[in-house]
């Protein structure tokens, strides 16, 4: 007689911690140094535009990371994958290390993009542990779960970097990130490989320009990853935008500022409980509805600084109510972004570089503009919405 499983594959069920641990990795590596971006910009000596790129940096490691560890897990296995990106930040962060004796920015810079490549794994690869081993509403209810570890650990790393920043050095965050990522050596060696079938094709580069080929195919796929993206976007803006308008403009120290960053995190962890709770609601209504809330957030924020009323609470309140509509945008748009294809880690990759390619858009362009009015980080915000707004219309025309 044949029986349901419970989930799509038998054996040891992968470890929620862990998989929190991991697909935070990058997000740890993205934020941290963040209080500590104005002392990086008076020890390079370069325009607080200019050292934005330290963020951008990394999330462009972070995108491009994405599209590697799907051959790879494919053809080595899932864990594999992940212990050969924790090398590769290894060595990103000793070369972030390394760019303060030698005084170099470009240093720094590929540092943190090799950091980033290496980071990356811990999202692609759990990603793709988790639609191998659940059923799709079970994938859903486990991605809203991982939001979590977005509220924390960002939350966690600024108030880290705020502290090692003020009390030790900046150099102190790039230590930190050292020791993070060889301590999640334990949690991989701890998860279970969930490849059904090696395939020993999946390097050749003709193979993976076809693999690649039939993810890029799936307009559906393309479209809730870039909305996913796009909230993200404006949580990697606030991250580089937000020490220069509390430390620059507020006066705050970056200890402080590392703790009050905790505020709009909370926001994250309360969007992500209500999509675990209300996983059986209607995904386009829980899209409306979290879309609504970072536009509200945006506008009052937008007017409060065009009015020169920029305070702590102006910038974190409305901040924090953005993020609640992020878990809800984020996790549900990339539910249905990996429903759509039967190749999980080729489809993870892609899902992942189109989402990760979006807040490296936005902070080029936060960078580029080299304008350090507070107003612009609303006002990017508005673009990402405007822009979300675009891609749902074209993927319900789909």
């Amino acid at each position: 007689m044949i029986t349901e499983t419970p989930f799509r594959l038998l054996g040891k069920k992968p470890h929620i911690i862990s998989l929190m641990l991991l697909s935070a990795f990058a997000s740890m590596g993205a934020v941290l140094m963040a209080p500590a971006l104005p002392q990086m910009s008076h020890f390079f000596k370069i325009s607080m535009g200019s050292t934005q790129l330290v963020v951008t940096s990394f999330l462009f490691g972070f995108a491009i990371g994405q599209l590697i560890y799907g051959p790879f897990a494919n053809r080595w296995g899932r864990k594999s994958a992940l212990y050969i990106g924790v090398g590769i930040a290894t060595l990103g962060s000793l070369l972030s290390i390394l760019s303060s004796p030698f005084e170099s920015f470009h240093l720094l810079l590929w540092g943190r993009f090799i950091e980033a490549l290496g980071a990356s794994a811990g999202l692609a690869v759990c990603f793709t542990v988790i639609n191998d081993f659940y059923f799709p509403q079970q994938a859903r209810r486990i991605t809203a779960i991982l939001m979590i570890a977005f509220a924390i650990v960002p939350g966690i790393a600024i108030a880290v970097g705020g502290n090692l920043t003020q009390y030790i050095n900046w150099q102190a965050c790039f230590y930190f990130l050292l020791f993070y990522g060889l301590m999640l050596i334990y949690p991989v060696f701890h998860l279970p490989e969930t490849i059904s079938q090696f395939d020993h094709r999946a390097l050749h580069h003709k193979q993976i320009l076809k693999n690649y080929s039939a993810v890029l195919h799936n307009k559906k796929l393309i479209g809730y990853s870039l909305l996913s993206g796009l909230s993200s976007a404006n949580i990697y803006v606030f991250g580089a935008a937000g020490p220069f308008i509390g430390i620059h403009i507020l006066h705050i120290a970056p200890a402080l500022y590392g703790f009050l960053g905790l505020i709009p995190y909370i926001g994250v962890l309360l969007g992500s409980a209500v999509v675990i709770r209300l996983t059986n609601l209607d995904v386009l209504l829980v899209l409306k509805f979290a879309f609504l809330l970072q536009l509200i957030a945006a506008i009052i924020m937008l007017i409060c600084f065009a009015l020169h009323d920029i305070t702590l609470m102006t910038l974190f309140i409305p901040m924090g109510i953005l993020c609640v509509g992020h878990p809800m945008i984020a996790s549900t748009a990339l539910s249905l972004a990996m429903q759509q294809i039967e190749d999980k880690a080729n489809g993870s990759a892609i899902m992942n570089f189109l989402a990760i390619s979006m807040p490296v858009l936005m902070t080029f362009i936060l960078g580029a503009l080299h304008i350090t009015a507070a107003w612009m980080m609303p006002c990017l915000f508005l673009l990402a919405l405007f822009l979300m707004l675009v891609i749902h219309k074209l993927i319900c025309k789909k």
